[in-house]
């Protein structure tokens, strides 16, 4: 975000776009194991998105780069396989609709990052797989917005176990 702002209406989309300062592509990633496990018992999933390298997201897109947020190509490959490839277009709910809902419940603050939702074809990932990820504008890709990571088995003292 580019500025604070509070109680947004979905209608003023001036409003909304004008508060964002830029965009970027992120990857959010979900434990579905440990997201399966705390939803049965009723219990919230937060932790299943908290491991570390979970959201790597790419560099700062400047707001030129972006004529308009709801006419993009998002893309994620997995081991340079197509994963996932749409249009920004085809969001359930547009970007102000969104700034507004969470703005009603939460003041968005300068240097907030709001994710707005993903194209079909999420799935599961295994240790080695690679992942690359961006955008296109007009059937260019975005160099800023690029990303390539590496699914990595998580160090340390954590041990997923059922409770």
């Amino acid at each position: 975000m580019g500025k604070s702002v509070t109680d947004l209406h979905e209608s003023d989309e001036k409003e909304a776009l004008d508060a964002i300062d830029g965009y970027a592509v992120s990857i959010d990633m979900t434990a579905r194991n440990a997201q399966d496990e705390a939803k049965k018992k009723g219990l919230p999933w937060s932790i299943a998105k908290g491991f570390d390298t979970f959201l790597p997201m790419s560099n700062y897109i400047p707001k030129d780069k972006i004529p308009d947020p709801h006419n993009l190509e998002l893309w994620l490959s997995v081991n340079d396989e197509m994963r996932q490839n749409d249009s920004t277009g085809l969001m359930l709910f547009r970007i102000p609709r969104q700034l507004a809902d969470i703005s009603q419940c939460m003041t968005l603050e300068k240097g907030d990052v709001v994710l707005t939702g993903t194209p079909r074809g999420v799935g599961s990932l295994e240790v080695g797989d690679v992942l690359k990820a961006g955008l296109r504008v007009g059937g260019e890709d975005v160099e800023e917005g690029r990303i390539a990571v590496e699914v990595q088995e998580k160090k340390g003292l954590y041990e997923y176990k059922e409770t």
